[in-house]
């Protein structure tokens, strides 16, 4: 097996897509300081949040099922553990952005001020841990994407060992 499956590489790709709308919704949400529009924010983010998971979710499932091409080796075993290491990282990550925004939303009292359908009751999330954490995993999501896609990027024009081609929805007959 030398690529993923075509539904695992989709699912790569919009999984990338929709973390980059999360991000923007979550940032528009963080910088506004108008409370009806932080209000109209919340469902979207929320919402491609949870889609986030849910797509990681059902690509576990599809690695499983699916299989997946076996690790280039570097000739390195530092570099490929770091590999591993970003991979497994990725996944975690991916799992626990849109946990500790689901938490976030049922422990600050969000729920409340939808609930209530008023936007002056949304709690200010900078008292929260909680917010905290959630910020805090954004940037080591941040951190772990860029170095995942300059690692991609250094395979590819710089090792010339077409990596990408592994995670492209297009099939390719090498």
């Amino acid at each position: 097996m030398k690529q993923y499956s075509t539904r695992l590489a989709a699912i790569h790709w919009l999984t990338l897509l929709l973390f980059i709308a999360a991000f923007y919704y979550g940032h528009e949400m963080d910088e506004t300081e108008i409370a009806t529009t932080k209000m109209s924010l919340y469902p979207i983010h929320f919402l491609i949040g949870n889609i986030v998971l849910i797509l990681t979710l059902v690509r576990a499932y599809f690695v499983h099922k699916d299989g997946k091409p076996a690790p280039l080796e570097s000739g390195s075993a530092k570099a490929n553990k770091l590999s591993k290491t970003i991979h497994h990282l990725l996944y975690v990550l991916l799992i626990a952005l849109p946990v500790s925004g689901i938490i976030m939303i049922f422990t600050t009292g969000v729920i409340t001020a939808f609930e209530v359908n008023d936007a002056s009751k949304l709690p200010d999330l900078e008292k929260f841990t909680i917010h905290g954490i959630h910020g805090a995993l954004v940037t080591l999501m941040l951190l772990v994407v860029a170095l995942h896609a300059l690692a991609a990027l250094y395979h590819q024009f710089i090792l010339k060992d077409n990596l990408i081609r592994r995670i492209a929805i297009k099939r390719f007959k090498d």
